[in-house]
């Protein structure tokens, strides 16, 4: 029983100890990551390869377009049946302006 009674105070003491220091450990590596010379730092784009594919996948003309469409105007339509409330139709082809208009 006292092992027990011993293993319990040390972990209650450093639960105190790491929720004292651990606030200070996580700003110290945020501020290293941001003012030190490393890979973090570096500015080089290393997604700029899959420009292209991300711009065929969600890009204007993709299928991703057309489901968002469908997707807007099932919802408008379901909305507007339980609704019966003309803005929802009427706030259709303003999202679909804006969907349009994001993913040129």
């Amino acid at each position: 029983m006292k092992i027990v009674t011993k293993i319990n105070n040390a972990s209650l003491k450093c639960y105190v100890y790491a929720r004292e220091v651990l606030p200070f450990l996580m700003l110290g590596l945020v501020m290293y990551c941001f003012m030190s010379n490393n890979s973090f730092a570096d500015g080089v784009n290393r997604l700029a390869g899959l420009k292209s594919d991300v711009g065929a996948t969600f890009g204007a003309g993709s299928d991703t377009e057309y489901f968002l469409y469908l997707a807007e105007g099932l919802m408008a339509g379901m909305g507007f049946m339980k609704t019966k409330n003309i803005m929802l139709l009427g706030g259709l082809p303003l999202l679909m302006v804006f969907t349009h208009w994001a993913l040129k």
